[in-house]
């Protein structure tokens, strides 16, 4: 098993540091956090990952030396006597829903980076260090009846910011999941109920959709693109792309702008006609199963027309 810091990491293998996080982020890379923005790989992970990415054999050696395993151990380490050890108390599982992961909370330092780096810091007289202290204080009420988390963004500025990996995001995510659906602020519960009702946040119907699609992209090759008709439902295509319902609903000529590049590249694309949103409202509010609901839509969608790349412009 090595350890790594994402940045060494990113210099060895000759690419940005944002490119490891998201291949940790998305699995490619498998990996378990640590203290101080550390990562711990199993070396069978890290021989997978290598050939996955075709990266040569001379890197992945150079990467296995950083094996923690093969460390000289300090000698102060090599003469433990176990025998005056005291006897080892056993902590039972904390019943607070909000410390199921110690990274959430206990590890955290107070130091106020995430304070630092959050754009709403200081709103309602909340940051997210203090929402930390609330949590490790046990006010679960407290905090998931407050509005603050509402407010943020969930950008990760916060989480990028603290030195010790604390998983803030996760954390604000799980307060939301935590409010009574009926309290979640209105726009966010009405569009994920109409979503899971009719396929998008806004409740468009399908002829609509299609009629307006069809519309915008007669508009379009008038305008620009001669010969140009908004593929629908195409079975076969690269691409398909889903869309924002405010688009159709307020800004149609909107979709125009990725209508243009996928028509000057000669692209395949395609749009379904039915589940095309492309804001999931369920992530947003913690509502991890009407989340699974519409991700499922669109892997669906991408069976059904054998496309063969999925694209949130969002």
């Amino acid at each position: 098993m090595i350890e790594i810091r994402v940045g060494e990491f990113a210099e060895k293998l000759g690419v940005h540091r944002n490119t490891v996080r998201n291949w940790i982020k998305n699995g490619t890379l498998r990996a378990t956090s640590t203290v101080a923005k550390k990562y711990f790989i199993q070396l069978e992970d890290l021989r997978r990952f290598c050939r996955f990415q075709s990266i040569p054999e001379s890197v992945f050696t150079q990467l296995a030396q950083w094996d923690v395993e093969s460390l000289p151990v300090k000698e102060e380490t090599m003469n433990i006597n176990t025998t005056s050890a005291p006897e080892l108390r056993t902590i039972g599982i904390r019943d607070n829903l909000l410390r199921a992961d110690p990274q959430w909370a206990d590890v955290c330092l107070t130091c106020g980076s995430c304070a630092s780096a959050c754009p709403i810091s200081g709103v309602d007289g909340l940051d997210p260090r203090k929402i930390v202290r609330m949590v490790v204080l046990g006010r679960t009420k407290e905090v998931v009846d407050s509005n603050w988390t509402w407010k943020c963004t969930l950008c990760g500025k916060c989480e990028e910011a603290c030195p010790m990996n604390v998983e803030l995001v996760k954390l604000f995510r799980r307060i939301r999941g935590l409010r009574e659906r009926e309290k979640v602020p209105g726009p966010l519960h009405k569009g994920v109920l109409m979503a899971l009702r009719r396929g998008n946040n806004l409740g468009i119907p399908k002829p609509e959709f299609v009629d307006l699609l069809v519309e915008v992209g007669e508009e379009l090759a008038e305008e620009c693109c001669p010969g140009f008709a908004t593929p629908v439902d195409v079975q076969g295509a690269n691409l398909l792309v889903t869309v924002n319902s405010k688009e159709p609903f307020g800004e149609p000529d909107d979709m125009k702008f990725w209508w243009k590049i996928f028509h000057a590249a000669g692209e395949s694309w395609t749009i379904p006609s039915e589940n095309w949103e492309g804001v999931n409202w369920g992530l947003f509010t913690g509502d991890d199963e009407a989340m699974r609901i519409m991700v499922g839509r669109l892997v669906d969608n991408m069976y059904r027309l054998e496309a063969k790349k999925l694209v949130l412009p969002e």
